[in-house]
């Protein structure tokens, strides 16, 4: 029987101190904000380079067609919104063991070797593995928001999403409906979503807007496609996870809307706006090799940014919740 050769892994990577300011920081800073999925699947709009705080313009006329003559009469037809987006800052500080992350760092290695793209350094994928984790958790305060870190989310100031908290959230005056005081579920979600629709055809001009829809946890996504299998027509076997429509609009599955919360909105991306300073030149990104200093093997890591939300018109939108 042969012997077998233990395989000798070089944990000793060199990391040198580097700080990204601005451009440099960009990559890392913007695959952060980016990781949020109501960003990087535009359910949103997004506003870059802010410094500080935004003001966001809404411009609409009515009745601006009349009848020809000599002279015309001018109307006074223009409504101007403005909403103000303020932004958070917001800091990202992680120690990262080497040896602990080396064999995930060899297999990414690998797979861009094999696609033929250039492998990342130790320190580029280090960087890139915190952002992706810190797009994650960036979601959940868009629409959850928290009381410190972000007191103004979509759906909430404190990480409570309830009637308190929508009351002093982004979207606190959207049209608010108790749907049914009861819990979602398959056999109730369809009559759900009606109450919402028929309240959203309250609103002016909001069903004509770009990809308006219906905002909703995947939990209460899921009870919908099981509703749509058990219609006569069964057009739910054949939607899709990303697809899914009712009566033609959009639904979208919202990772930041916990499964734990009776909730959904209906608006359009264009509504909800979310500004970063990205590429305002005010953003960070260290990388600091502590192992060189107290013996460890670990290596901190970090990112400075700030991100912020606000709706475009403040009453173009319907949210609908059960917390009964």
């Amino acid at each position: 029987m042969k012997p077998v050769k233990s395989k000798k892994y070089d944990f000793d990577i060199d990391v040198s101190s580097n700080t990204y300011v601005g451009e440099l920081a960009l990559p890392y800073v913007t695959a952060a904000v980016l990781g949020a999925e109501t960003i990087n699947k535009d359910r949103c709009r997004l506003m870059e380079g802010i410094v500080g705080k935004a003001v966001i313009n809404g411009l609409s006329f009515t009745d601006v067609i009349q009848a020809a003559d000599c002279g015309g009469t001018d109307g006074n037809d223009l409504t101007l919104t403005t909403q103000t987006l303020t932004l958070n800052d917001l800091m990202v500080k992680e120690e990262i063991c080497r040896k602990t992350i080396f064999p995930t760092f060899v297999a990414a290695q690998g797979r861009m070797s094999r696609a033929g793209n250039i492998p990342p350094t130790f320190a580029e994928f280090l960087m890139s593995a915190l952002a992706a984790q810190t797009g994650t958790s960036l979601e959940n305060l868009l629409w959850q928001g928290a009381t410190t870190t972000f007191p103004f989310g979509f759906l909430s100031n404190n990480g409570t999403i309830n009637e308190a908290g929508i009351n002093a959230s982004a979207c606190q005056d959207f049209t608010q409906i108790d749907t049914l005081s009861v819990a979602w579920s398959a056999a109730n979600i369809l009559a759900t979503m009606n109450t919402v629709f028929n309240a959203a055809q309250s609103t002016p001009g909001i069903l004509q807007k770009p990809g308006c829809g219906f905002y909703i946890s995947y939990e209460a996504y899921a009870f919908f496609l099981q509703a749509m299998a058990t219609q006569n027509t069964g057009p739910g076997y054949n939607q899709s996870m990303e697809g899914a429509t009712y009566l033609g609009y959009p639904v979208y599955p919202t990772p930041g809307i916990p499964n734990t919360v009776d909730v959904m909105v209906f608006t359009y991306p264009e509504n909800l706006v979310v500004g970063t300073n990205a590429y305002s030149g005010n953003e960070q990104a260290a990388l600091i090799p502590v192992y060189q200093y107290d013996g460890s093997d670990n290596v901190k890591a970090s990112l400075d940014f700030s991100v912020g939300v606000q709706v475009g018109v403040a009453g173009d939108g319907v949210v609908g919740f059960d917390f009964a």
